[in-house]
């Protein structure tokens, strides 16, 4: 397999240069990509027709609809499904004049909530100030009550993202912890300055070809041959269960306290539970079939790959972003291994290499990196 390295591209492979951009932002995911590497791809591809099989927030989706291009998306996650769905939807004039009125009266009627916030690992109330607390259910609850959809879904997601400024945690890698130094903004204000920013950038934007859905990239239902592009990153292999790190949000999204465990139950394998014990091991991953959650990442990817191979035409291409991980001070060079599996299962492959960094593993360093794992269809 062929490697070359673009550490200008690499730039990309994190969600910072997203923050200061209309719309990609609307939702901080520190895991997310950045809108410059599908562009990249696209023009370097030229695809008539994208798949992302891991959308997370949407980049890939929204990315395409800014060039005009059809694409698709599905995600195991119901938060990241509902964040791309707002994000790509189309918002007229009267829209965003509507929601502007509807900010204006917000407040004005003041109830009880019904609803009770609960969350599988702890009670939210604990890493809110009261008044925080009681104003996120209350706005929960009247954004349920609004009519127009597209507004309702636009203001579900504002009070989403702003649950890390108006609570008392922090994301610490892959944990909730809370903190006693952390300020709280007023949720009322946060909630009403990011809706007005939201309505004004929703009026930018235009219709376009894109649809996502919940669904499993292990055992994707699209047709064969229906894509020519496919641009994603999976989970890093790196033991990090992200139902835990947005658990907040999305028990507030869907107001089931079950929902991170039934969303855990359907996750491409990146982390420790009691279903990472891999059935068939790939022989590509036979040297570390002994550490904790491989065989598992690897037999996922195999799938995945399957599934991308029967959907891409003859000719078509993938970027799959990745991480190379360590485990138990044990180097796993995640984008080789891939390789290996696509290359078995009939595609041509190669590594760009973006990011290289050294991993604090006592009582050495190791050297790892980030890449995109490029495959085409032959």
């Amino acid at each position: 397999m062929n490697l070359s390295y673009n550490p200008q591209l690499g730039r990309y492979f994190t969600f910072e240069p997203s923050k200061s951009k209309p719309i990609y932002n609307w939702f901080y995911y520190k895991e997310a990509f950045s809108p410059e590497l599908v562009f990249y791809f696209i023009e370097k591809w030229k695809p008539k027709k994208i798949l992302d099989p891991f959308c997370g927030i949407g980049t890939t989706l929204l990315a395409s609809k800014e060039k005009n291009i059809p694409a698709r998306g599905i995600d195991a996650s119901p938060l990241a499904v509902f964040v791309s769905k707002v994000k790509t939807e189309h918002y007229t004039e009267k829209d965003a004049e509507e929601g502007e009125r509807i900010l204006r009266e917000f407040f004005e009627a003041r109830f009880s909530p019904s609803y009770e916030w609960e969350f599988e690992l702890f009670s939210p109330k604990k890493f809110f100030p009261p008044r925080n607390y009681n104003d996120v259910v209350f706005i929960r609850e009247k954004i349920e009550k609004l009519e127009n959809e597209k507004l309702r879904g636009l203001f579900l997601l504002a009070l989403l993202s702003i649950l890390p400024q108006c609570g008392l945690f922090i994301k610490d890698g892959g944990v909730l912890k809370f903190s006693k130094e952390k300020r709280a903004m007023p949720a009322k204000e946060a909630f009403r300055r990011k809706v007005k920013r939201m309505l004004k950038e929703a009026k930018e934007t235009k219709p376009g070809d894109v649809f996502v859905e919940e669904g499993d990239a292990r055992a994707i239902e699209f047709g064969d041959a229906q894509f020519d592009g496919i641009i994603t990153s999976p989970p890093y292999l790196n033991n990090i269960d992200y139902t835990k790190v947005y658990g907040l949000e999305l028990s507030l999204l869907t107001m089931d306290k079950n929902i991170t465990s039934i969303a855990r139950a359907k996750s491409f394998r990146s982390f420790i539970t009691k279903e990472t014990k891999a059935k068939e091991t790939p022989p590509e991953v036979e040297e570390y079939a002994s550490l904790p959650i491989v065989p598992a990442y690897f037999e996922d990817s195999k799938r995945v790959f399957e599934n991308l191979y029967r959907v891409l035409e003859n000719g078509g291409k993938v970027a799959y972003v990745v991480g190379n991980a360590v485990i138990h001070e044990t180097h796993i060079p995640v984008d080789e291994i891939l390789c290996r599996i696509a290359e078995k299962i009939g595609f041509e492959a190669e590594i760009l290499v973006g990011l290289e960094r050294w991993a604090d593993v006592k009582p050495a360093k190791i050297k790892t990196r980030e890449s995109v794992v490029m495959l085409e269809k032959i």
